[in-house]
């Protein structure tokens, strides 16, 4: 595909979105296509567009759109799921990028809520000057940001295979003290290859690597897609040095905000995952709270025979291979 149609697409996607999801992109349907996803672009009448990823064959066939239709409304939603009835899919689940009020026109058009593939809550950090950034976070923030600093965490920015590599060890060793699961290297390089623009940030404490993350850019913000650490070297902070790094190049490279992608439920201290709301949370920012995915069974007989939704939910999982760490949640 050429790449005048690349960016087409991209484009189009900002003129109906601001900024326009970075799962309804060129580059992440192309990173899809490479981990078994049939994917198609669609055009609605409208002027909605949307990225579809398609699974299963004959009857059972079904589509999933993330973050999608753009814009996220109920006229193009509604326009989706009669192109789907066109196609004769079995099912079609949709996570709109939209807030929780337009749950009841999608239950309307005959949607149910289920399990969400990509986080339902997020933080959003406005990127401005340096100072003003260090000032919106929480004091301990700011003193962890500094220290790291202080003791001599440097942090290199690359796209290559070695950064790859590096992250993929990284998140390993994260993925065996927590006991989740996290992408193979592959992952890693299809996203490089892939996204419009993205990189791996490489934290090193003296001359040894303790800590990696991948962010992208798309449509003036940036997302933290996945992290990773040895547990090496904790007290001097390479995480918290790490985030500043890479919201500090976003701002200088003309991004507006920078997503954080995904925390766990509201502050509970016997969450397990309360550590990360605490992390998160301090950088500041706004809590996000998107609509969660639904899902419209369009053949009674599929609906019927083929897989609960239980079942789609896990295959769903495995295909994307990754944001366990995020979905758990943890950082993608």
């Amino acid at each position: 595909m050429s790449v005048a149609v690349e960016r087409s697409w991209d484009a189009g996607l900002g003129e109906l979105a601001s900024p326009a999801p970075l799962l309804q992109s060129w580059g992440y349907g192309e990173s899809q296509a490479r981990e078994g996803w049939t994917v198609e672009r669609v055009q609605l009448p409208s002027g909605a567009r949307a990225t579809v990823l398609l699974q299963g064959r004959g009857r059972f066939r079904r589509a999933y759109v993330p973050r999608g239709p753009v814009p996220a409304g109920s006229e193009a939603v509604a326009e989706l799921a009669a192109w789907a009835r066109e196609r004769r899919l079995a099912r079609l689940r949709v996570e709109p990028e939209s807030g929780p009020e337009l749950g009841d026109a999608l239950a309307a058009l005959g949607f149910k809520p289920v399990r969400p593939i990509h986080p339902r809550e997020t933080i959003v950090v406005a990127l401005t000057s340096a100072e003003e950034m260090l000032a919106s976070f929480k004091p301990k923030h700011r003193y962890n940001i500094r220290l790291g600093l202080k003791r001599g965490v440097s942090v290199e920015e690359g796209q290559g295979l070695a950064e790859a590599e590096e992250l993929s060890r990284q998140s390993d060793a994260t993925a065996r003290r927590q006991g989740i699961s996290l992408p193979q290297v592959a992952i890693y390089r299809h996203r490089l290859e892939l996204l419009e623009w993205c990189r791996i940030y490489v934290a090193r404490y003296q001359g040894r690597p303790v800590a990696a993350i991948m962010v992208a850019r798309f449509d003036g913000r940036a997302y933290y897609l996945f992290g990773g650490s040895n547990g090496e070297a904790r007290e001097v902070m390479p995480a918290y040095v790490l985030q500043w790094s890479a919201m500090r190049a976003a701002a200088e490279a003309g991004c507006r905000d920078y997503d954080l992608w995904g925390v766990p439920p509201r502050p509970d201290p016997g969450h397990p995952w309360h550590g990360l709301w605490q992390f998160k949370t301090g950088f500041g920012g706004c809590l996000v709270e998107l609509g969660g995915a639904w899902e419209l069974a369009l053949s009674p007989l599929a609906a019927g025979l083929g897989e609960t939704p239980a079942r789609v939910t896990r295959s769903l999982r495995r295909v994307l291979t990754a944001r366990s760490i995020n979905n758990r949640p943890g950082g993608l």
